[in-house]
């Protein structure tokens, strides 16, 4: 029960610092957080790479969780990549805007998929930390991957930035590979890391169902 209200707590957190920066930035990187639209794309380059690992599977359906203002699905429509696509956030402001600028897909106010997609994608969803305490982010984020785990039916894809010893610094999340690769082997079936000097920052990760 004390989790439950913490994550609550978390989450209008989150939400009044995202509308915060929207405020001041708008719907651009610079207003979920992100250096920039170059460093945004890396990210969901890779993203898009460690998909192919699910490919003989077709006609994905994606759920983009922490979809902030679908940039990821702007991505797939420009690289004319095909998938089925359902946009998730805990911010009212981003699920307005994104329902109003792709009428023809699907957005929730919602932390995780609430019906069964294919692959779960968290681009940068849990590098903001409102906490300073790295112990209970870190079980925020365990707790968010299993709801996700749940609703997948092949696995899920995930970020976090990295350093050699894990801190939360100036609100972001920075995790240890090993420490994290551990914690997922703990919880979940099959675990794979990826990390690639494109994006030399951070770490992906690829949870597998089966």
């Amino acid at each position: 029960m004390k989790k439950i209200i913490l994550y609550k707590y978390y989450n209008i957190l989150l939400q009044e610092t995202y509308n915060n920066s929207l405020k001041i930035h708008g719907f651009t990187p610079e207003g979920v957080y992100w250096n920039d639209k170059n460093s945004q794309y890396k990210r969901f380059s890779i993203i898009t790479f460690l998909l192919n690992r699910f490919s003989k599977y077709k006609n994905l359906k994606i759920a983009d969780i922490g979809c902030g203002y679908a940039e990821l699905l702007n991505y797939f429509i420009l690289k004319n990549m095909k998938f089925e696509y359902e946009g998730y956030d805990i911010n009212k402001k981003m699920i307005e805007y994104c329902k109003e600028k792709f009428k023809n897909k699907n957005f929730y106010l919602k932390s995780y998929p609430i019906s069964q997609c294919d692959v779960s994608v968290m681009s940068g969803t849990y590098n903001y930390a409102v906490t300073e305490d790295i112990k209970s982010w870190e079980s925020y984020v365990l707790d968010n991957l299993k709801d996700c785990y749940e609703k997948s039916k092949l696995g899920i894809i995930f970020n976090l930035q990295f350093e050699k010893k894990k801190a939360i610094r100036n609100y972001i999340y920075y995790t240890e590979i090993d420490f994290m690769l551990n914690l997922l082997k703990k919880n979940f079936k099959r675990i794979d890391k990826f990390y690639t000097f494109n994006s030399r920052k951070d770490i992906h990760f690829v949870i597998y169902k089966n």
